[in-house]
C-alpha cells in the first residue's frame, strides 16, 4: 500500500512538470596572443566604445567591459573613453559582429571580438573572438509535448562573453612577460 502511494505521488509529480533543457555553444578563437604583462600594462587601459550596428549597443558593452576588468584586477585603473583614447598605455577596443534574439523558435547568438592594442607602437598584443548561442528546449512530461520557452536575451550572453574575456585578460596580465613574433 505505501509503495502505490509513493508511486502515485511521483506519478502526480512529474504529471505536472515540464522538463527543460539548457543548449549552448560557445566557440572561441584567439588569433594573437603576444601576452600582456608587464608594470606598465597593469597600471591602465582605456576602453573605447564598441563598433556597432546600434551606438547604444557599443557603449553598453564598453561600460560593462570595464566593470568586468575592474571586477577581475586585470588593471590598476580601468578608463571608459568617448571616441579618443586616453593616455594610457594600452586601448581596449571591440565590434559586436551580430546580437540576435531567436524568441521562442531559434536560439539566441552573439559574436563579440577585443582587442587590446599597444598604444605606443599600435600593435595589437591581444585579439578574441568569441561566438555564444543559447536556446532552451522543453518536454511536457504530462501532455507529451514539446512546450516552446523563450531563448535567453542576447545581453545574457553578451555579458557572460565579456566577462569570460575580462577573466582571461586578467589571467594573462599575471604570466611572465612574452616576446613579440
Amino acid at each position: 500500500m505505501i509503495g502505490k502511494v509513493a508511486l502515485l505521488s511521483i506519478c502526480m509529480l512529474v504529471a505536472g512538470c515540464a522538463m527543460v533543457k539548457p543548449d549552448r555553444h560557445l566557440d572561441e578563437v584567439t588569433p594573437i596572443d603576444w601576452g600582456l604583462s608587464g608594470e606598465s600594462f597593469e597600471s591602465a587601459v582605456t576602453v573605447l566604445p564598441f563598433d556597432a550596428q546600434d551606438e547604444r549597443w557599443g557603449t553598453y558593452a564598453a561600460e560593462r567591459m570595464k566593470e568586468y576588468l575592474l571586477e577581475a584586477g586585470a588593471f590598476q585603473k580601468v578608463i571608459l573613453a568617448g571616441k579618443e583614447p586616453v593616455a594610457t598605455p594600452y586601448v581596449l577596443t571591440g565590434e559586436l559582429e551580430y546580437l540576435f534574439y531567436g524568441g521562442t523558435h531559434s536560439p539566441s547568438r552573439v559574436c563579440v571580438s577585443v582587442r587590446v592594442i599597444d598604444a605606443a607602437d599600435g600593435h595589437t598584443r591581444f585579439l578574441r573572438i568569441s561566438r555564444a548561442s543559447s536556446e532552451k528546449k522543453a518536454f511536457h512530461m504530462s501532455w507529451l509535448s514539446r512546450v516552446y520557452i523563450p531563448s535567453p536575451y542576447p545581453e545574457e550572453l553578451l555579458n557572460a562573453l565579456l566577462r569570460h574575456i575580462a577573466a582571461d585578460i586578467a589571467d594573462r596580465t599575471g604570466l611572465p612577460p612574452q616576446q613579440c613574433p
